[in-house]
């Protein structure tokens, strides 16, 4: 649902129905970490309707349309008691294709049309930019560990006990195996037409 400003009584019904969660962001003790992840989304996504509402409104419509953001919000809430993030699954519900299983995600985090990805890395750095349809885990000797201001692309795979480098880029459908220096970009061969 892009926002514009002819849609403002959504975000009043939004900032009704978002409220439990906002609250119970606050007493997770998540409440700094999430204030980064909304103000990345915000930028982010590079809608300009969005940037003079204030932080819950902001929270409420990111939370109302887009699933993704969901699901980074339970991750954020993983720490709470059982019953808080039960009640917060069934209200609040995320998108199941997506799997977010690491020690630790930085704040900033954007998962973008995140539909379809599995992120299970034994740490990610702060302002983390994920695709849909990436594979992000286990070998049979470990996982990777990602850097800050990492951006993995659509259809990536990095698997294993490897480092991800602060600044790089992984391209769409690269499959990524071994260590990453920082700023580095790394891209999957072309398509090439087949030879009859």
């Amino acid at each position: 649902m892009a926002y514009s400003a002819r849609k403002s009584p959504l975000i009043l019904l939004a900032r009704l129905w978002a409220r439990p969660l906002w609250w119970a962001v606050s007493v997770s003790g998540q409440s700094d970490v999430v204030r980064a992840d909304v103000d990345r989304w915000i930028d982010c996504i590079g809608n300009d309707a969005l940037v003079p509402l204030d932080e819950y409104s902001r929270f409420a419509y990111l939370a109302g349309a887009l699933k993704e953001f969901r699901n980074v919000m339970h991750y954020r809430l993983r720490e709470s008691p059982l019953p808080l993030r039960l009640a917060a699954r069934v209200a609040y519900r995320p998108d199941p294709t997506i799997v977010l299983d690491s020690e630790s995600i930085g704040p900033g985090f954007f998962l973008h049309h995140g539909t379809g990805t599995i992120l299970c890395a034994t740490s990610v750095g702060r302002n983390f930019w994920l695709n849909q349809h990436v594979s992000i885990g286990w070998s049979a000797k470990g996982q990777p560990t990602i850097g800050d201001d990492v951006t993995v692309a659509a259809g990536a795979v990095i698997a294993g006990p490897i480092a991800i480098g602060d600044g790089s880029t992984i391209g769409a459908n690269a499959v990524v195996v071994r260590d990453v220096a920082s700023g580095s970009v790394m891209v999957a061969p072309m398509a090439q037409p087949l030879e009859k």
